[in-house]
Formats: structure tokens, sequence, C-alpha cells
């Protein structure tokens, strides 16, 4: 009798757990894979909205049937055409589409307008004189999901846009400091810095991508630093030995290149790679001044515009200085400036991209923004670059 009890409330235990279990599998959803959602239309679409007077646009859609409440990212984009090949940000030549505004995790956001005028301009490309009273515009909303992305259908809006100068962010600059460079004190004024290189690539929304300098090394050590004023912002020591870098440590060594001599630096600063390499060029001339003569100054090679000496200690090829042009300039004939050594016009290097590039000896003249920049140039390689200054 003690048995049969015993194994009637085995079997009921067992029926119990199987129904337990049947209702875990009912209560657990499969994950669904939706092709599109829906962005609704917001009532502001029937008007053309005033990008300089509204502060944001606000947009609402529904969340992908994905079978239950997911937390997807969700995101804005925006077009002028229609189409979706390929981001601005990605080809500013060729793409038609912008990412406008952060990403959120909810079915609702505002959307800046001030980013979406840069977007607009970004898309459109207008002259500075020849906006359009409207712009056509078309929005869409992506989700993604454990790496899987799908785009809500497109919403057709009318803006009443205005001209943007846009403008990349600027090249990463790294900066040497020791004894090879400015008088040798290791003062926040006695660095030189690393240039953009001729046919690479820069990040535009971050401004990094591979940098480098030439010139002449004493054996008596440096480092590299982000910021000329302090060390917080990134610095490159050196480790166990000469090739051994060592990234943001201020315990690290100076650097010591094994004998003095000419040599390269590179430094990948996406990748956060350096490479320094003995200089096998033509040893360089050494030039007693150096001068940006252009439209600004009546193309004065001598009692122009002077740039300056930045090394002391060793052989200077690095030259720094300060230009104020009142207008743009395409770098056509008469416009735009050039660099040139010695007061003349014998030794004088020009290209024709702004605000960065390597120049040519004799090369074309370089055009030039409009505004302040601070001028940096390598006579050695023939880099240069033109910071503006706000």
């Amino acid at each position: 009798m003690k048995l049969i009890i015993k194994s009637s409330l085995l079997l009921c235990a067992g029926v119990a757990l199987f129904s337990a279990c049947n209702k875990d599998l009912d209560n657990n959803p499969t994950l669904q894979t939706p092709e599109t959602f829906v962005l609704n239309t917001p009532a502001y679409a029937a008007q053309t909205i005033d990008l300089k007077v509204a502060e944001g646009l606000n947009f609402t859609w529904s969340q992908p049937e994905y079978g239950f409440p997911a937390s997807a990212e969700y995101g804005m984009q925006f077009s002028a055409t229609n189409k979706w090949t390929k981001s601005v940000d990605v080809d500013a030549d060729n793409g038609n589409y912008a990412a406008v505004g952060s990403p959120t995790y909810t079915a609702s956001v505002s959307v800046p307008t001030a980013e979406l005028a840069t977007a607009v301009q970004k898309l459109a490309r207008y002259e500075e004189n020849k906006v359009p009273s409207s712009q056509e515009l078309y929005a869409r909303v992506y989700s993604l999901l454990n790496g899987d992305t799908i785009y809500s259908n497109p919403v057709k809006l009318s803006v009443a846009p205005y001209y943007v100068e846009l403008s990349d962010a600027p090249v990463e600059t790294w900066y040497l400091v020791g004894g090879s460079f400015g008088d040798g004190s290791w003062g926040n004024s006695q660095v030189v810095p690393l240039l953009p290189m001729e046919g690479q690539e820069y990040d535009k929304k971050t401004g990094k991508g591979i940098i480098s300098w030439t010139g002449y090394l004493s054996t008596s050590g440096f480092k590299l630093k982000k910021n000329p004023e302090n060390w917080d912002a990134g610095q490159v020591g050196q480790g166990t030995g000469f090739g051994d870098f060592v990234y943001n440590d201020g315990g690290s060594k100076d650097i010591k290149v094994p004998e003095a001599g000419y040599y390269t630096i590179t430094f990948d600063t996406k990748e956060t790679k350096i490479k320094i390499e003995k200089y096998t060029g033509d040893k360089p001339s050494v030039y007693n001044s150096m001068a940006l003569p252009g439209k600004h100054d009546g193309w004065k090679a001598a009692g122009g515009t002077p740039l300056t000496a930045q090394t002391s200690v060793v052989e200077n090829h690095d030259w720094k200085g300060t230009v104020t042009f009142t207008e743009k300039s395409t770098g056509a004939d008469g416009e735009g400036c050039k660099f040139a050594a010695n007061g003349a016009w014998d030794a004088n290097w020009g290209f024709a991209t702004f605000p960065y590039g390597v120049g040519k000896a004799g090369g074309a003249n370089i055009r030039n923004g409009k505004g302040t920049y601070v001028v940096y140039f390598n006579d050695i390689t023939g880099q240069y670059s033109f910071v503006k200054q706000k």
C-alpha cells in the first residue's frame, strides 16, 4: 500500500513538473525578424519648418514587431532625394543621406534643428547666397537589435534651410618636445608638431589618422605629447629600449635614437602606433629664413609675412607663423600664397590644397580660407598645416 501511494506521488510530481515546463515555454517568446516598422507622420509635415526658428523636430514611431518589448537602438536619418545608399559622413561627395542626433532607446526623439541644418547643407551643398526658401526632405528611423538593422518607412517633410559653413574636424595634432626641439628646455612653447601627410585620409569627425615629422634628432631624448600645455591629454615615451614605445605613462623614459641624424617619425593616431626610421633622402638644405608671401601681403618674399624657426639647438627645418586672410582665395593666378626661403623665390613651395597639404618645389599657389591661422611648415618634406584660430 505504501508503495502504491509513493508511486502515485511521484507520478503527480512528474505531471506538475511537465506542466510547469509547458508554462515556461509558453512565457518564453521567440524573437521575430520584422523587415520594417512605422515612423509616424508628424502634424507639422504639412507645413514648411523654418530651421532657424524651430529648436527641435519631434518624431515618434511604433516599436518593430520583435515578438516582445525589445531594447533596440534607434536613430534618425535624412535624405534630400529619398535615396539611402551611402552616408555623407562616409563619402562627402557622393553620399545621399545623413544621420542626425544621438541614438535613443525609446520610441521618440527630438532632432536638433541646428544639426539638421548642417546635414541639409552637406546633402544639398548650397552656395552661400543661393539657399532656396524651402527644401524637400525625407526622414526615416533605423532600429538596431542584436547586430541586425531595419528601417522605417520614409516620411516627407518641407524645411526652410539656411547656409552653414562646412568644415571637417581638424587633423589631430601631436607635438615633439625635448632636447632636439625649441631651445631644448622641454618648455610648453618649445614644441614641434607632427603634420598631415600626403595621400592620407583623416576621420572627418575625429581628425584621427597618420601624421609625421622629419628632421634632425640629437641623442639627448624627447617625448611626444598631445597638448603643448600639459601632459594629461596624452604622451608617448620609451619603455625597455629604442623601438619599445609606451603610451600615456608619465613614468616612461625619454625616447633616444641610437645615433644623431635625420629621422622620420610616423604616428597613426587612430591605431595608436608609432615608428621612428632613419631618413633616407638627400641631405636637406638649411635655410636662414622663411616667409609666407601671397595676395594678403602683396607677394613679398622678403619683408612680407615671416615665419619663425622652431628649433635652435640642432639644424632647424620647422617654421611657424600667424597669418590673417581677409578673403577666401581659389589659389588661381595671383591669388593664394606660397612658402619662400631666404627672402627670395629661388626655393619656394606650393600645392593647391588647404588647410593642409605637402608643398612641392615651385608648386601651385596654396588656396586659403578667410580668417586668422597659425601656420606650420617643414622644409624637408614640404608638409604644411593652417590651423584656424577661434
